[in-house]
């Protein structure tokens, strides 16, 4: 009877286990990628990137000169003159806005089924640009047409469609897990030892956690990883998902470690006697 009941412990055990390495990663990404607020506190910072800068400006740049409604000699004349507007262009409010609506547009593509275009309506950093340099051509600069270009591709991604169906129940595996824990312990013929086996499965799952957050670019295809525009947004996630999770991943450790050492001692102390 007792070995049943420790077996039935160890299961129960098994499931606290899986369930607190699922935890911290868990939450992360519903937090940080599926809830949008996350996503945009995420990539908010990534407004000030240079390449990525340099991306948005230099597309606005072509989509004026590309304009065959502009002469040759006005086009060679024009070039410089907007090369040297659009980097002043990133640090203003217009900008700003520009980069959170994409943002949003990339966040909400992300979750289609499909792959999907990243567009962008580049007309408001395009009438700066044009407004600043009006009159130093003998013409009329015409505005384009459409405005609107394709930034990226973004890749059909399966699992966030999955992840945003289960994420909202990962804030639970904690609480589920030491509810397991605390159920494998009252059913346990050998209470001592399952406490210490209790630590060493809190261990594991810290340990999980870190090894996660250690090697989480390992994990994303290089194809996205390295993708222009996009390959900078997505390290920027893998570098916060590092630094948030790591520390956490290590409390675990160090409590599973403090619970293990506990039941050690009442093991031994329990032999003595």
């Amino acid at each position: 009877m007792s070995s049943a009941r420790d077996l039935l412990a160890a299961l129960l055990l098994t499931g606290a286990l899986l369930l607190g390495a699922l935890w911290l990663p868990g939450v992360w990404i519903d937090r940080n990628v599926v809830e949008q607020s996350g996503f945009l506190a995420v990539t908010e910072p990534l407004a000030a990137d240079e390449a990525i800068q340099r991306d948005i400006s230099d597309s606005a740049v072509e989509t004026v000169l590309d304009d065959d409604r502009i002469p040759g000699w006005a086009a060679d004349q024009l070039a410089p003159l907007i090369q040297d507007q659009a980097p002043r262009l990133t640090g203003t409010e217009m900008y700003a806005t520009l980069w959170d609506d994409t943002m949003r547009d990339l966040h909400e593509g992300l979750f289609f089924d499909g792959a999907s275009a990243l567009e962008v309506d580049l007309s408001p950093v395009i009438e700066e640009m044009l407004s600043a340099v009006d009159g130093s051509l003998p013409i009329q600069i015409p505005r384009p047409e459409n405005a609107t270009i394709t930034l990226a591709t973004i890749p059909d991604v399966p699992l966030l469609t999955t992840l945003q169906l289960v994420a909202p129940w990962f804030s639970w595996a904690g609480p589920a897990a030491l509810v397991l824990a605390a159920l494998a312990l009252l059913i346990a013929a050998h209470r001592r030892a399952l406490l210490a086996l209790a630590g060493v499965a809190g261990i594991i799952a810290g340990a999980l956690t870190c090894l996660l957050a250690g090697e989480i670019d390992t994990l994303v295809p290089n194809s996205i990883d390295q993708a222009a525009f996009l390959g900078p947004i997505v390290q920027a996630f893998e570098t916060q998902f590092a630094a948030d999770v790591m520390p956490q991943g290590v409390i675990v450790l160090g409590a599973g470690a403090l619970v293990a050492t506990v039941g050690l001692v009442l093991v031994g102390v329990h032999r003595r006697d």
